[in-house]
């Protein structure tokens, strides 16, 4: 009988440890920048929000990467992620057609630009892991 209660105690705290330390998962998908040229221009002359859980991933050098929003009219929400595709920073609600450079003091491999308010939104924080996957919109 004792053996079966320490099993239990156990189970149980293996559980709840699990359970409370895996990050969550945030899902998005949209375009991949894959040229000098898609990488440059972004979102820019976009005049249209992109929709829940769409955006576009910029691979980068691992580095301190920054953007900006040069002639791109719709607010953005700016995620960078290191190589594990895992939230090292963000910048939320960016202004619209600014030319200030946008960048966090951690290196990132790769960033992540969806609509204004969505790290509120999905309560997106330091450390969750993003799957982004490529999906033609037209």
């Amino acid at each position: 009988m004792i053996y079966y209660l320490l099993f239990l105690l156990i189970l149980f705290i293996y559980i709840c440890y699990r359970y409370l330390t895996t990050k969550p998962i945030h899902h998005f998908y949209g375009k991949i920048a894959k040229n000098d040229e898609e990488l440059r221009d972004g979102l820019m002359h976009h005049k249209q929000k992109l929709g829940n859980n769409r955006g576009m991933l910029f691979p980068m050098e691992k580095q301190i990467n920054s953007m900006w929003m040069k002639n791109t009219y719709i607010p953005l929400d700016i995620i960078f992620l290191d190589d594990k595709s895992r939230v090292v920073g963000y910048i939320e609600d960016a202004k619209p057609l600014s030319e200030t450079s946008l960048s966090i003091d951690r290196e990132s491999s790769f960033v992540l630009e969806v609509d204004g308010n969505t790290i509120s939104k999905q309560n997106i924080k330091i450390g969750h892991a993003i799957l982004f996957k490529e999906v033609i919109i037209e």
